[in-house]
């Protein structure tokens, strides 16, 4: 009898087992914590607020870049960098750094890195790279998301489930939390791959580990870190 109950026991157990050792693949055991960064686009003429509430683009220098809504420097400013079109002309600004309590901007060249700069001024790859605590990464680290494995990106190219950390945020702390760059498209874009996905919703947890180091080499030469792959850069010129 006593045989019998015990037997039972371990079969009511079983699936509990199963989904332990599941959960358990990530490399710090609890799994990778996902959010959403992109490049916004503020079109000048859109403008609608007043005088009082436009705020200048500053350079690490002091001078003025720019000038745009209140609303639209935050964007910015949250999201690290971003395009304004104004007469026609697209000039892309990225987020330096903050020099007397003022966060300072530089302007983007567009002909290497179109899509911004991360940590240390390398090129932002859209959907191949993150943000992560450089606490407990460092920039040119690789890896490995099944979830990404085989997804279909807005340009029509398949995912090898390997990202980059190319940068680095305040807001983004801890060794499995990770902000992925979807490059033009917002987690709410239906374009965007990585939203549907689920990888703009910081309640989802996600299996990864760090890459090998001959996987790592091999992800870097594919990207070609710390730039752009040559196609790449061809569809990030506006």
């Amino acid at each position: 009898m006593k045989t019998c109950q015990s037997l039972v026991a371990l079969l009511l157990m079983l699936p509990v087992l199963l989904v332990s050792c599941a959960v358990s693949k990530s490399s710090d055991g609890f799994g990778l914590t996902p959010s959403i960064y992109y490049k916004p686009t503020i079109v000048q003429s859109n403008n609608k607020c007043s005088l009082t509430h436009m705020r200048d683009l500053i350079t690490p220098q002091g001078d003025t870049l720019t000038s745009m809504c209140e609303s639209d420097y935050k964007q910015c400013l949250m999201q690290g960098s971003c395009f304004v079109q104004k007469d026609g002309v697209m000039t892309s600004y990225n987020y330096h750094s903050t020099i007397e309590g003022i966060p300072r901007f530089v302007e983007v060249d567009l002909t290497t890195c179109p899509f911004g700069y991360g940590a240390y001024g390398d090129c932002l790859d859209p959907y191949f790279s993150v943000a992560a605590d450089l606490s407990y990464h460092k920039v040119g680290d690789v890896i490995f998301i099944p979830r990404l494995v085989d997804a279909i990106l807005p340009n029509g190219e398949i995912h090898d489930g390997f990202v980059i950390v190319r940068d680095s945020g305040g807001a983004i702390t801890g060794r499995g939390r990770f902000d992925f760059f979807t490059g033009f498209y917002n987690h709410l874009a239906k374009e965007n791959t990585l939203a549907t996905l689920g990888f703009g919703d910081t309640k989802n947890r996600f299996d990864y580990r760090l890459a090998t180091d001959e996987e790592a080499q091999a992800a870097r030469d594919r990207r070609n870190f710390p730039g752009l792959k040559p196609s790449v850069l061809a569809e990030g010129i506006r």
